[in-house]
């Protein structure tokens, strides 16, 4: 299985997260389904929440906390196993004096223990006051598989797709590139 698409195969995998949109809300006389499917919604809505939390203050034990150790990541960048990924993410960070990821519309499909999850993302990306770079701002969604693991939920696979940005991207090296690396 390789983990690297053609465009065309990230192309019909947007048309799948796009066709995935919402599993519907159980029957309202159903109070037991109906509460399953609100506490999902919302464990995975934190899923996020942690993930952003995780990456803006650079706490890599947060972020590692949201994905399974099987996790493959196809990203912005780079693609490949998730502890790689990470560990090429942590090392990027520094170049920048602050991020804040904002996670707005959310699409949950579940289905037993697995599901998918198409989350919007603004990433801001701030420049140090003296930088002569401007700030580097993401439009992205992430597009993800998840399972269930215990009683919370896991990212297993995540394919990121950048709809917009402003600023430079990559950033411009002012020094040795950190990121993406060779």
């Amino acid at each position: 299985m390789s983990f690297r698409q053609t465009r065309d195969e990230r192309k019909q995998d947007e048309k799948v997260a796009m066709s995935l949109r919402e599993t519907p809300a159980p029957d309202p006389s159903d109070l037991e389904a109906n509460v399953h499917w609100l506490r999902d919604r919302a464990q995975l809505a934190a899923l996020y929440q942690r993930y952003a939390y995780g990456i803006d203050t650079r706490d890599f034990e947060i972020v590692r906390s949201v994905f399974h150790p099987d996790c493959t990541v196809s990203g912005t960048l780079e693609d490949g196993a998730l502890e790689p990924y990470l560990e090429g993410i942590e090392g990027a960070l520094p170049q920048w004096h602050a991020t804040m990821h904002f996670m707005g519309n959310q699409y949950v499909q579940i289905e037993g223990d697995r599901g998918h999850v198409e989350t919007w993302v603004i990433g801001y990306h701030m420049e140090a006051p003296d930088s002569p770079l401007d700030h580097l701002v993401l439009g992205l969604r992430y597009q993800d598989d998840v399972v269930r693991v215990g009683n919370d939920w896991k990212i297993i696979r995540r394919n990121t797709v950048k709809q917009w940005h402003t600023g430079a991207f990559p950033r411009p090296s002012l020094g040795p590139p950190t990121y993406p690396r060779r």
